[in-house]
């Protein structure tokens, strides 16, 4: 790792890590597509979904641990079962899509699910276990190519009556399991190095105290709060998918 990056250069990405950790966890969403719109510019746009899906794999097991006590497993099963086999498939698939392609759809995606949240909250909107597992194969499938598919789940998973502790902590663990699928078909491929190996532990264990600060954050929030600070991190996320697109 030291062979790749400047000792400044790692302390920066720790630095970014922490304060996107932070974030995460008083959101539950927006940690993989913020974490790669800011180190992105320092380690290259090639290595982020592998890098930082070594990284979101420790930080989403110690922010799970932080909320196990409003985890909901039944949403939880409801996602996860479709979603992984969707997730390994479209992973294989990975190094043979085009990026910018991947990108232009999720941030279409990503910005729709703004209005799709306010129209769900609008009409009271009840998502059902069926309804959870439709939108699970589509969040797996995204998830196998590409970092943020998880804004996608927000509008349903606060439809099945999640509150946002049970609603955070859930998608934690939905979250692990995503990152631990969709390495284990990487690490079958090119796309892992054991610099890059290393350089996603190293951002994975300085997101742990970030994801302390932000739980304290999530405690302060209001249900509305909540609601308004997700839809700002959904527009920066689009625009951070219509960026990476253009580059």
């Amino acid at each position: 790792m030291f062979e790749l990056f400047d000792p400044f250069s790692i302390a920066l990405i720790a630095f970014l890590s922490v304060l996107t950790a932070t974030i995460h966890g008083a959101t539950g969403v927006a940690g993989g597509f913020l974490l790669s719109a800011a180190i992105a510019p320092i380690i290259g746009v090639a290595p982020v979904v592998p890098v930082i899906s070594i990284a979101l794999l420790i930080s989403h097991s110690s922010r799970a641990i932080f909320n196990l006590r409003e985890f909901d497993k039944s949403a939880f099963l409801a996602i996860t079962i479709p979603a992984i086999p969707c997730i390994i498939l479209f992973a294989y698939l990975y190094g043979k899509m085009s990026s910018s392609l991947i990108a232009l759809v999720l941030a279409f995606v990503i910005l729709a699910s703004i209005p799709i949240r306010r129209w769900a909250k609008k009409r009271e909107l009840k998502a059902n276990r069926n309804t959870l597992s439709g939108v699970g194969a589509i969040y797996g499938a995204l998830s196998g190519v590409a970092l943020g598919p998880g804004m996608l789940l927000v509008p349903f998973m606060l439809g099945y009556g999640l509150t946002k502790e049970a609603f955070v902590g859930t998608l934690a663990a939905i979250a692990l399991v995503t990152n631990v699928t969709r390495l284990s078909v990487y690490g079958l491929t090119d796309l892992l190095t054991w610099e890059y190996i290393q350089l996603g532990i190293l951002i994975g264990l300085a997101t742990i105290p970030g994801n302390f600060l932000g739980r304290a954050f999530l405690h302060r929030m209001t249900n509305d709060n909540h609601a308004g600070f997700v839809d700002v991190l959904t527009v920066f996320g689009a625009a951070n998918f219509f960026w990476l697109a253009l580059r």
